[in-house]
Order: C-alpha cells, then sequence, then structure tokens
C-alpha cells in the first residue's frame, strides 16, 4: 500500500472541515490520481479545484519542494506529501 498525506490551506481546509486527507493506494498513484481521490473523499474541495472538469490551475501543487504544474499530474507520484495551495493575492 501507498500512503499519501494531502495537506490543504485556508479555504480548502475549511471547506473539507480538516488540514489533510490521508489517502492509500494499492499501486504507485499518479498526482492526478491523488487530487481526483482527494476530491471524491471531500467533495465540498470540487467546487475549488476543479474548473470545466480541469484542475483550477489558480491551485498550486506542491510535492515536496517541487512545483508540480497541470501538464505533470499524469506524472508518478514520488513521495508520500502532496499540499495544494490557494491562490494568493497581494497587496
Amino acid at each position: 500500500m501507498v500512503k499519501v498525506e494531502v495537506k490543504l490551506f485556508a479555504n480548502l481546509k475549511e471547506a473539507a472541515g480538516t488540514d489533510a486527507i490521508y489517502l492509500e493506494f494499492p499501486f504507485a498513484p499518479s498526482i492526478g490520481d491523488v487530487l481526483m481521490e482527494a476530491v471524491r473523499r471531500a467533495p465540498a474541495l470540487k467546487k475549488f479545484l476543479l474548473k470545466g472538469g480541469e484542475f483550477n490551475d489558480k491551485y498550486k501543487i506542491l510535492v515536496g519542494q517541487e512545483l508540480v504544474f497541470k501538464e505533470n499530474f499524469s506524472r508518478a507520484l514520488e513521495g508520500t506529501r502532496v499540499a495544494i495551495l490557494p491562490p494568493v493575492s497581494g497587496g
């Protein structure tokens, strides 16, 4: 089993009611697999993370210290922690 922790922040944390979702896979998941399973486990995330059925790229995905872009979501997950960061506004 592959265990993955999905860390949530700000509005995602509030929507899911937790700061982390813990997932288990019987196989080595892709980054996309992890994100879709997180949405399945916490359906309130869907309105933030999916836009027209595609990942809302206003949100950033970190695997370890690496920023992963949507075009690389099919890549196998290397690590056990994925962080989903909300859009950042400045002023």
